[in-house]
């Protein structure tokens, strides 16, 4: 199976940062209004107790532990993706089931050269990891050729 790229970490460094600022502001909202109507100072040390964990997990230990356990493949006949450290998750997608396969990418996806490939059947969908964006649309092109070689009565 694939590993994805090692791009992929900062990649998810970037998009959880803008995660944590919003969790940095809600918990400058609570410390405000501790402040303003007098509560005891747990409130100050449960939000810097709160930010140094999502600091800790989102920013440093969650990208590197993703890129060492996620894994892909594309075969003839079926794609499968593997996610999970402590709940370990494989998903397969017959290819005779694939309806639909879609490409997408943003700004700080297009700053490290990354997209998205989310493969669509009747009842759910594939999303695969964060992959270069020419590996990406390489693979989807693989898909639909093999969607477009597929004979099936359903």
């Amino acid at each position: 199976m694939k590993r994805v790229h090692d791009d992929v970490v900062h990649y998810m460094r970037v998009r959880f940062f803008w995660t944590f600022l919003i969790w940095a502001f809600a918990a400058l909202l609570a410390s405000a209004a501790a402040f303003y109507f007098e509560l005891s100072h747990w409130v100050y040390w449960g939000a810097s107790l709160w930010l140094t964990l999502l600091f800790i997990i989102g920013i440093i230990v969650r990208p590197l532990v993703y890129c060492r356990v996620t894994r892909y493949r594309l075969k003839t006949d079926h794609i499968i993706v593997r996610k999970g450290f402590f709940r370990v998750s494989t998903k397969m997608v017959p290819v005779r089931r694939i309806q639909g396969a879609k490409l997408s990418t943003g700004p700080v996806s297009r700053k490290y050269d990354l997209a998205l490939l989310e493969v669509s059947t009747a009842s759910s969908r594939l999303l695969m990891p964060p992959l270069k964006i020419e590996e990406a649309a390489i693979l989807k092109e693989e898909v639909i050729e093999l969607v477009k070689g597929e004979h099936t009565d359903v």
